[in-house]
């Protein structure tokens, strides 16, 4: 078996026994309230995870210090830098751009002579984000904002503490309204 091989923006990351894993986690709400059932909302895929796992020999301390620096990179905007990346397992799983997300770890094991390092890379534009990118009336980004200011597309035309709605939210709002007038 060949060993795993990991590139970023076409540079060869060199370790030995290194493993490479990819998770994906899927988001989803349980709507069973206080009963036993097992129904849940799905609330999407969030983008894959690459795991990686491996030694790096003291005499190459070039390395480590390299992939401390690769993890430190900045991009636009003084974003982490977002690379290429080439794997096996990268490649089977559709991720082609990643960042360095979570942590790095480097750890002395002196009987190997080596250190264990340990990161994960976050996948950066996913397929689920280009697919829910392109879906028609797509929800908008709450929170993406800073306070204080309007959400895209609201216009100007709003009132401080005015809401702008949907017709379907405007609908389920006229109901909520009435239905708390009956209540009352």
């Amino acid at each position: 078996m060949s060993q795993a091989m990991l590139t970023l923006d076409g540079e060869p990351i060199i370790m030995k026994s290194m493993r490479v894993s990819v998770s994906m986690q899927f988001q989803d709400k349980d709507q069973s309230g206080q009963t036993s059932s097992t129904s849940s909302a799905e609330q999407g895929a969030k983008g894959k995870e690459l795991d990686i796992s491996g030694l790096i020999a003291f005499k190459d301390d070039h390395m480590l210090s390299r992939l401390f620096e690769l993890a430190d990179a900045k991009g636009k905007g003084g974003q982490r830098h977002i690379y290429r990346v080439g794997s096996l397992l990268a490649k089977s799983v559709k991720v082609r751009q990643a960042k360095f997300a979570g942590r790095i770890s480097a750890s002395e094991q002196e009987g190997l002579l080596a250190w264990v390092v340990q990161f994960t890379l976050k996948e950066f534009d996913s397929v689920p984000e280009k697919r829910e990118a392109r879906l028609p009336g797509k929800p908008a980004n709450i929170g993406t904002g800073s306070p204080g200011t309007a959400a895209a597309g609201a216009g100007g035309s709003s009132q401080p503490g005015e809401e702008t709605l949907s017709s379907g939210e405007a609908f389920f709002k006229q109901l909520d309204n009435k239905l708390g007038d009956v209540l009352a």
